[in-house]
């Protein structure tokens, strides 16, 4: 049984899919309850060989904590333990940290990493009483790649990776597993949905990142990524060229030349 939250589109889709080609029966869940029922639906598609694998949706704000505990409940009275959780669910922040509020820090925090957090209080105890399974956190490139206008994202994908490595740490022992997975550019909806800081939106920009996303990878190379990373137990997996090469260059690089490339990162954005 897996779960994957913010399944109704991207990534979050992708990995339903993906998983449910394996015959896994997943939990589709999204803050958008009729794109996660899409989603379900297509599972059972995606795995006819498997008949008798049913697959569900529920509605799950992950920056709610009593919506996550009320699924959570449901989750276990009618299902049992997961073997898979997979905290996928994320929104977009890009521009200046000066221009940046409390309250755009306060909601890109409680999506990106409370959220992952509390899914993880909330859906892991079972799994760890059985003493079998999985966690993917869906962190980012950005996590170990430095930028001057993506402070806010990168700092919660960042706490999502180290977090993701201490629960490996931590669970090892008990039978349950846990990876980071760090995609590159992603062909999603993010760019079309990703707020800016402090309102300081252009037309210009917003087209640019847009049709910057939509020459990305697919977002089916994440979920095959995820897979494999449940199958072989894998600690952090990079997806895409830039993000393992990011991987590298963080890993060997002095700091000296990845803050002159953050830098250069800024270059027209003010």
């Amino acid at each position: 049984m897996a779960l994957v939250t913010g399944a109704g589109s991207g990534i979050g889709r992708a990995t339903a899919l993906a998983l449910a080609a394996q015959g896994a029966s997943v939990l589709c869940t999204d803050i958008d309850e009729a794109a996660a029922e899409k989603t379900a639906a297509a599972c059972s598609e995606a795995n006819s060989a498997h008949s008798n694998t049913a697959h569900h949706a529920y509605r799950l704000d992950v920056a709610d904590r009593s919506d996550i505990e009320q699924v959570a409940r449901a989750v276990e009275r009618q299902h049992g333990p997961l073997t898979v959780l997979v905290n996928n669910a994320g929104i977009g922040m890009t521009g200046s940290f000066s221009a940046m509020t409390s309250a755009e820090w306060a909601s890109i925090r409680s999506v990106n990493l409370d959220g992952v957090v509390e899914c993880s209080l909330a859906f892991t105890p079972p799994m760890l009483a059985a003493g079998r399974g999985h966690v993917v956190n869906v962190s980012s490139g950005l996590a170990f790649v430095a930028t001057a206008t993506e402070s806010a994202y990168a700092a919660t994908k960042a706490a999502v990776l180290q977090l993701s490595l201490c629960q490996r740490a931590e669970w090892a022992a008990r039978g349950v597993g846990v990876t980071a997975i760090c995609p590159g550019f992603i062909n999603t909806d993010i760019a079309r949905s990703t707020r800016f800081t402090g309102g300081c939106e252009d037309a210009v920009t917003r087209a640019k990142l847009v049709k910057g996303f939509a020459r990305a990878h697919p977002p089916e190379k994440v979920g095959d990524a995820i897979v494999g990373a449940v199958t072989r137990n894998r600690a952090v997996v990079p997806v895409g060229f830039e993000s393992i090469l990011g991987w590298y260059v963080h890993r060997l690089a002095p700091v000296a030349l990845t803050q002159a490339l953050a830098r250069l990162s800024g270059t027209g954005r003010r």
